[in-house]
């Protein structure tokens, strides 16, 4: 078993008020976990250093973005988190959990030739939003996964996905931005869309917000051969447009849809308020983007808000809420709940 120390040193050390004493003491508490037949000692001294790094870094952070109330359990947190950086190293990959509970993976390359990989995995309760390498967003909502190069090709951005994203995709015509999933390849030429491609689904389907998007069925989930170009048996689609996979019969049909309640949450609204109640906010809020939205707990109704959500979608306006009042929340199917 390894030492352990006081939370209460930990939160000193944190914040910057250890004695020279406590500070060696802390350090040497927390490379105790290097030590022994682990898979950090197989590590480079870069590569442990970059682990500390990104480690203690998740840790600060969550601890800065944390009410008093809670912090406490961050630095218990902290604890732990070196033994889980060391359990959580596998062949081929580091993986790093974050405060939302999203899992990370970077690919470590086997060859000069080869790129490395981001794999993010959102167990959250929550949608996570990431940044892709050319400044496009993918909105992944919980249980999703996302895979990207960190630099993408010269021909084409290709990633792969399945679950369910939003993705806005930043315009380039000569890198085309194609989507790998379970059972459908997507091709993009610049455009907001959603994706719907869950494991053990009958089904899957894409509908096009702005812009264009071809679809085309797989042969199967391991089939990654696809061409960068349109080809003649592709689907293509417009805004209002759906396009919908039926696994079973290796069918690809389209619809135009002219409401897809399934859209409206990643609608950019235009909302301020000035001085509101959570209670009078929260009915705009559903009405707004379609969505049924449950307080869990009764001080959250009475929270006041001053606040301008130009040009935001809900998973925005959450986010926002998040960080301005502390406010939480899960989706539980159709439900979000806050907390």
């Amino acid at each position: 078993m390894k030492k352990t120390i006081p939370d209460e040193l930990l939160e000193r050390y944190l914040n910057g008020q250890c004695s020279e004493e406590e500070l060696a003491r802390v350090r040497e508490w927390y490379h105790s976990f290097s030590k022994g037949n682990d898979q950090l000692s197989e590590m480079s001294q870069t590569e442990v250093e970059l682990l500390e790094k990104r480690l203690y870094g998740n840790i600060t952070e969550a601890i800065g973005q944390t009410s008093a109330t809670s912090r406490g359990r961050v630095v218990k947190m902290f604890r732990y988190a070196a033994a889980v950086a060391v359990a959580a190293l596998f062949v081929g990959g580091f993986y790093f959990l974050n405060t939302g509970r999203v899992s990370f993976k970077t690919a470590v390359p086997v060859a000069q030739k080869t790129v490395e990989q981001v794999d993010i995995t959102n167990n959250s309760n929550t949608v996570y939003k990431a940044h892709l390498p050319d400044k496009s967003i993918v909105w992944l909502q919980p249980g999703s996964n996302l895979r990207y190069p960190k630099t993408f090709a010269a021909n084409a951005r290709v990633v792969s996905m399945y679950g369910v994203g939003f993705f806005e995709v930043t315009k380039n015509p000569k890198r085309p931005f194609i989507i790998n999933g379970r059972s459908i390849i997507t091709k993009v030429w610049g455009t907001s869309f959603l994706i719907r491609d869950k494991y053990r689904s009958k089904t899957a389907d894409v509908s096009v917000v702005t812009g264009k998007v071809s679809v085309s069925l797989k042969k199967n989930e391991a089939d990654d051969t696809f061409s960068t170009s349109l080809e003649k048996h592709e689907v293509l689609l417009y805004p209002k447009d759906k396009a919908i996979c039926f696994l079973d019969q290796h069918l690809l049909k389209t619809e135009r849809v002219v409401r897809e309640p399934a859209l409206k949450q990643w609608s950019q609204a235009s909302l301020s308020f000035d001085n509101k109640p959570m209670r009078e906010i929260i009915p705009v809020l559903s009405a707004t983007y379609g969505v049924k939205i449950k307080v869990a707990n009764e001080r959250i109704n009475r929270y006041m808000l001053t606040a301008d959500f130009e040009g935001f979608n809900l998973p925005d306006i959450l986010a926002a809420l998040k960080k301005s009042i502390n406010v939480s929340y899960e989706i539980k199917d159709d439900l979000i709940e806050l907390n």
